[in-house]
């Protein structure tokens, strides 16, 4: 009887995890994510389904597109430089639930006019752009199992932005200008490291309409008293025509002082004591062309 029992138990015990492996890893499509490097930028786009043949448990999902390169070139544009590198990163559906995928095959082709280019990348699924300017189709295949997935992109390959002024009223992409760098330096001489910030586009090339900052909520970056904050954007091309320190009231949002700065007073530092912990404050970029603003860029930051 005690045999009987154990056996019984033993079933049952092998078909809960049997259930708990199948709800794991029996999951749903997943997404696929570009990442480019812009400046000191991390870009992600999220490329587009086309054709999908999966099930899982949370039901079979079927799409066909007939033609890919037509579909591909529909999307939305992706703009790259020639040898530009780039990586692939898929995630779990969050609708899906369970883990993600465990030895899939990946793919990916460049197509441009009915011709394609096979895309070589690492471990990490880390390539490069070709160096030939056009406009191309990023196809990806995910392949798990007995499932597949496609996935597209518009890129167009095109030489850097080297535009340094204001030409015609108009100022480059916003996603091709470096960013300011901001770090904390906890001692003098000592290499600084990052500190937590955000880096906004506020109004670009149409500030008539749209010319209101907002001071968001930020993550405190950790300071110590006797810290200093560092905040540099001698690489930012075309250089700012005025810069503006803001300091924001924590409670509503609203600035309760501004200071200008000049351009040329890069490395801006601020000094942590006493006083300035648990502040919040706003570095307000302008790009201005007589009285006219092109573009204002914001970068936030609090101290903790």
């Amino acid at each position: 009887m005690d045999k009987l029992m154990k056996l019984i138990v033993g079933i049952l015990m092998i078909a809960v995890l049997t259930g708990c492996f199948g709800e794991d890893y029996d999951v749903g499509v997943p997404t696929a994510h570009l990442h480019l490097e812009i400046g000191l930028q991390n870009q992600q786009t999220q490329l587009t389904e086309a054709n999908i043949s999966w099930s899982s448990s949370s039901g079979d999902v079927e799409e066909k597109i007939d033609n890919i390169e037509e579909f591909g070139l529909s999307q939305k544009e992706i703009r790259v430089s020639p040898n530009q590198e780039a990586s692939l990163e898929f995630k779990e559906n969050e609708e899906n639930g369970g883990d993600i995928w465990t030895d899939p095959t990946i793919t990916a082709t460049l197509w441009k006019n009915g011709e394609q280019i096979d895309i070589e990348f690492n471990e990490y699924r880390e390539f490069q752009f070709p160096v030939n300017e056009g406009n191309y189709v990023l196809e990806v295949k995910f392949i798990d199992s007995e499932d597949s997935a496609q996935y597209v992109g518009n890129i167009v390959i095109e030489k850097t932005n080297e535009q340094t002024k204001l030409i015609d009223g108009k100022l480059p992409e916003f996603t091709l200008m470096e960013m300011p760098t901001i770090q904390n330096v906890h001692t003098v001489g000592a290499e600084g490291v990052i500190f937590d910030n955000s880096y906004l586009e506020v109004c670009w090339n149409d500030c008539e309409d749209n010319n209101t900052s907002h001071y968001p909520d930020i993550h405190s970056g950790d300071v110590e008293i006797g810290d200093t904050i560092q905040i540099d954007w001698h690489k930012m091309k075309p250089q700012p025509t005025d810069i503006n320190l803001l300091q924001i009231n924590t409670e509503n949002y609203e600035v309760i002082d501004k200071k200008s700065e000049k351009i040329s007073n890069t490395p801006l530092e601020i000094e942590v004591n006493e006083e300035n912990i648990g502040s919040q404050y706003a570095l307000e970029f302008l790009w201005k062309e007589g009285n006219d603003i092109k573009g204002k860029s914001i970068l936030n930051f609090r101290l903790k």
